[in-house]
């Protein structure tokens, strides 16, 4: 992870959404972009999560040492001012959805250490539960707080921080965003 993700994390986000952010493998390699704020838009965010979000804001952490380029995007939640903020929460307590992709060196096969990654953090404690599979792209799983995936040399992670998630089975609009993200990554793969 790097410093500057360690300090985003320790100011404004939950050790689950830091785990996202830093996940990773090693090995190096020439490699493209990746846009995690054009792999959604806010009308489909809007959609699955039933209130308005903002247009999200891109905060890549580039190239990274492991091999990966990591892009992420915020979209939050219109403020509904009858809820006070929490300077402790994660955004100030904001609703909000985050998405995580990484583009790993053409053929390399490490998208799949992006996975491996959060099986890795539930053996040695640092998520509550085990990583469940999900059917999603060439490999997919739930890991408590969101939904990882791998897909060719891409691996993402979204996460959806709401209050109506209560009301929700785990992974449920998790699960509604994955066919947005894969579409869209599989058209990027054939230009």
């Amino acid at each position: 992870m790097t410093r500057t993700t360690t300090l985003v994390c320790r100011r404004t986000m939950s050790a689950a959404i830091c785990l996202l952010l830093g996940a990773g493998a090693h090995g190096k390699g020439e490699l493209t972009q990746i846009d995690a704020c054009a792999l959604l838009t806010a009308a489909e965010v809007s959609r699955v999560i039933g209130q308005p979000v903002d247009d999200g804001e891109r905060r890549d952490e580039g190239h990274q040492p492991d091999g990966s380029y990591s892009s992420s995007c915020v979209w939050t939640v219109q403020r509904d001012e009858s809820i006070p903020e929490n300077p402790a929460a994660p955004l100030g307590g904001r609703s909000f959805v985050i998405l995580n992709a990484m583009q790993w060196p053409a053929g390399s096969g490490l998208a799949r250490t992006f996975l491996e990654a959060f099986h890795a953090a539930a053996e040695k404690g640092d998520i509550p539960s085990q990583p469940a599979p999900r059917d999603f792209g060439d490999e997919a799983l739930w890991w408590g707080d969101g939904l990882a995936v791998r897909t060719s040399d891409v691996s993402f992670g979204v996460s959806v921080f709401v209050p109506e998630r209560k009301a929700k089975p785990p992974g449920f609009f998790e699960e509604r965003l994955a066919p947005f993200i894969l579409r869209r990554v599989s058209n990027q793969n054939r230009v």
